[in-house]
């Protein structure tokens, strides 16, 4: 563990952020009751905390900080006890989040990242707190735009981090997107704090420091940090302008069913703009297949340019879902076999599950041993006896793919379904909602 000091200013110190600096941000959530912030320890989120505790101090505002252990490496524990010993120093709730079980092999911060805003987000359902706040500076912008602009990103991607991200049930709060690291660094120096210098930071395996180091070198070439998260701002305001215009496209071209499949009317898309086309599939890509990203923009385009060729049918496979062109109409549904989400059911509600669905657990009807997994055509023909007709108009691949409660191999629940096992008295799911990720496709849904 590397701690930085926060003592021993120097003259060439950037503008500390100053309380009132930060009430002006703050302003939108005076009325919170009680927040959350996630601390690392990392000179971001450490300053972040010195400037809530502040201001929930004087707006009587509850404030708990959650640190997530992550496990990765020796001496994690250690860090995370550290913080624990500088928020009691502050006078700040704090617990430790662990994350245990196997980790990856491959794709470790993206992995992890999943994770540690599962786990936050799980101890903020529990406690019932809906704002959970972050420590992402404008530098974090600008090394966002141009890892997602490598990766051939669309507007979409380029127009970076939110200042409010909704997340299920939790809100997402970045405060700091507009102050750059050097400013908050000096106001952790000002205040005498130290932080936790992560040496993951410096790890060049990961594409993140590779380009934080693009960034400095951008610097070096007169073109500041302000000047890139600008642009992440520009695009994020071209974004909003193309969302308005693709939501009214997909009213009329899409049908968006609450199993978690839709239809696609191929007349509506190819009159549609090829950014108009590449935006309902972006975005039914990321609904359907249960993903934070789409898939990569070109591999989208590719696909466009065959779902507006009326006389093209063909079925392939993208970002986790199946992509079926006939006649005039797409049909798109989760890829079976990519889903591998087996979620107990001991966890706070509402849970996700395989990222797609939004899942309202009655806590006092859970019996012992149960667990949610997909359906699967043998779970199909188990209950295919007991389910009404009117749900039998549900494509076969769509109904495998379904969330159903089981103990062992037995199901017990298919909400979708209309279907409960007589071994059970009560609904153990009470209601089952597609999560909304984005604003172009939002409950209620178009259902013929």
């Amino acid at each position: 563990m590397k701690l930085c000091a926060g003592a021993g200013l120097s003259s060439h110190l950037s503008a500390s952020v100053s309380d009132s600096e930060f009430a002006a941000v703050m302003a939108p959530f005076q009325d919170r009751i009680s927040i959350a912030i996630a601390v690392s320890g990392g000179a971001d989120s450490m300053a972040l905390l010195h400037l809530l505790k502040r201001w929930t101090s004087a707006n009587g505002v509850a404030l708990t900080a959650l640190t997530v252990d992550h496990k990765l490496r020796a001496g994690s524990a250690a860090e995370a006890k550290q913080v624990g010993t500088w928020c009691a120093d502050m006078g700040v709730a704090h617990e430790i989040l662990t994350w245990s079980g196997e980790k990856p092999k491959r794709r470790i911060q993206e992995v992890a990242r999943r994770e540690r805003y599962a786990l936050l987000q799980d101890w903020c359902i529990r406690l019932g707190v809906a704002d959970l706040f972050v420590g992402h500076s404008r530098n974090d912008q600008a090394e966002t735009f141009l890892f997602r602009m490598s990766r051939g990103s669309g507007p979409e991607g380029l127009s970076g981090m939110p200042l409010v991200n909704q997340r299920d049930c939790i809100s997402v709060i970045r405060p700091l997107l507009n102050i750059e690291r050097s400013r908050l660094e000096t106001t952790l120096r000002l205040a005498g704090q130290e932080w936790i210098d992560d040496p993951g930071n410096a790890d060049e395996r990961f594409a993140r420091v590779r380009v934080r180091q693009k960034v400095k070198l951008l610097e070096g070439h007169g073109v500041p940090v302000s000047t890139v998260s600008e642009t992440a701002r520009i695009f994020a305001n071209l974004r909003q302008a193309r969302e308005t215009c693709v939501s009214a496209v997909a009213t009329r071209s899409v049908t968006l069913y609450p199993e978690g499949y839709a239809d696609i009317d191929r007349r509506e898309l190819k009159n549609a703009t090829n950014e108009t086309a590449i935006g309902i599939v972006s975005a039914l890509l990321k609904l359907i297949g249960g993903r934070d990203f789409a898939p990569k923009r070109a591999r989208q385009a590719t696909l466009c340019r065959a779902l507006v060729d009326p006389g093209k049918n063909f079925v392939r496979t993208l970002g986790s879902c199946v992509i079926a062109a006939e006649g005039d109409r797409v049909r798109l549904w989760r890829e079976f076999g990519t889903i591998s989400d087996k979620v107990s059911l001991e966890g706070p509600s509402p849970l996700v599950w395989d990222g797609r669905f939004l899942l309202h657990i009655n806590p006092s009807k859970v019996p012992d041993s149960t667990f949610i997994s997909a359906l699967g055509r043998a779970g199909w023909e188990e209950i295919a006896g007991d389910v009404g007709t009117k749900f039998r108009r549900i494509p076969g691949p769509v109904r495998y793919g379904l969330p159903a409660v089981r103990r062992e191999k037995v199901v017990l629940q298919v909400w979708h379904l209309g279907y409960r096992s007589e071994r059970v008295s009560d609904d153990i799911i009470e209601n089952a909602a597609i999560r909304a990720r984005t604003p172009i496709l939002q409950p209620p849904f178009w259902v013929a």
